[in-house]
């Protein structure tokens, strides 16, 4: 139980974003450190959710190019060779849902969801738009697998996803990853963007002890 209910770390992101790949370790060490001091909780932000654009050679470079800025900066590995089926689109609005589905049961396996998402398409490139390949994943945390496939279908985590990305927007969140500190109902910002977690702890530290 975390020392201060009314206070939270919020932690907006979308599974199909880089940059939250290349954040990854540094949320895994402030999940380990500040769990027992917080509460933590992910809101997904939606990246590009909808996106129909045709996924051709030119955007494949184009993300690549991300990739290989962020694997630079942050270490994080990633499958340079990223290859996709011609029906595949950058939509993330699936695996985000996936990431509410799961939330909605069992909050504490939200961000090993995110995370393990994350890891599906950056490292082992598989389509994590395919509800196929997001049961899997959930499946392996312990949810079964029907029961997941159900939620992903329901319309209320369909609403509850969207609500996600438009109250990450009334935040003034408009890039990946953040992360929030929320005191009752007012909230600061304690990043904006990747940051190691050697500058982000002090900040955080600072802001719990206010």
């Amino acid at each position: 139980m975390p020392s201060n209910p009314n206070t939270s770390l919020v932690y907006i992101a979308d599974p199909m974003c880089s940059w939250c790949w290349g954040f990854s370790p540094v949320m895994e060490a402030i999940l380990e450190k500040y769990h027992r001091l917080v509460s933590i909780e992910i809101l997904v932000g939606g990246l590009r959710p909808g996106n129909t654009e045709r996924f051709d050679e030119s955007r494949r470079d184009y993300i690549l190019e991300h990739w290989k800025a962020v694997h630079e900066r942050t270490g994080q590995p990633f499958n340079f060779e990223f290859r996709m089926s011609p029906s595949f689109t950058y939509d993330t609005e699936p695996s985000s849902r996936a990431v509410v589905a799961v939330r909605s049961i069992r909050p504490d396996l939200a961000f090993p969801m995110f995370r393990d998402i994350q890891r599906t398409f950056y490292v082992d490139n598989r389509d994590v738009t395919q509800e196929s390949v997001l049961a899997e994943i959930a499946t392996a945390q312990g949810i079964e697998h029907d029961r997941f496939l159900t939620l992903f279908h329901d319309p209320e985590i369909k609403k509850q996803v969207w609500n996600d990305f438009e109250h990450s927007r009334e935040l003034g969140i408009t890039g990946f990853p953040s992360l929030l500190g929320k005191n009752g109902e007012a909230y600061i910002s304690l990043t904006h963007g990747y940051v190691p977690f050697t500058t982000l702890s002090p900040v955080i530290d600072d802001w719990i002890k206010k």
